[in-house]
């Protein structure tokens, strides 16, 4: 189980001014997790409580919104490459339709009238 559901379940029996204890821990996870890490966690919360940092909806928000975000701009650089694409290749057919009026041209002018 991931420490942060510890970290998680830690702050909400905090938050609710009740004793941080490997029991009250414990009864607050949804799944059964190793006691050597619950302990570590509860230690590393009872020396530095800001140092386990509860990870909240809103943190989950901001990181799919980060995500959408990114989306959305790879999006729009995709659209906007295929207008260039689209644009240099009406430019090549122009160009390749001059060159072939060009050659059409000359070889008008070569050839001899009788």
């Amino acid at each position: 189980m991931p420490e942060q559901a510890i970290i998680n379940a830690i702050h909400s029996l905090a938050s609710e001014g009740k004793p941080i204890s490997t029991a009250t821990v414990k009864a607050r996870l949804d799944s059964s997790v190793s006691l050597t890490t619950l302990l570590a966690v509860i230690s590393r919360y009872k020396q530095n409580p800001q140092n386990l940092p509860l990870q909240t909806d809103t943190a989950k928000e901001a990181k799919s919104a980060s995500k959408e975000a990114a989306e959305r701009a790879l999006i729009e650089r995709i659209i906007a490459l295929e207008h260039k694409v689209a644009r240099l290749e009406h430019k090549v057919a122009r160009l390749e339709q001059q060159q072939a009026q060009a050659e059409l041209s000359s070889t008008t002018k070569q050839e001899p009238h009788t």
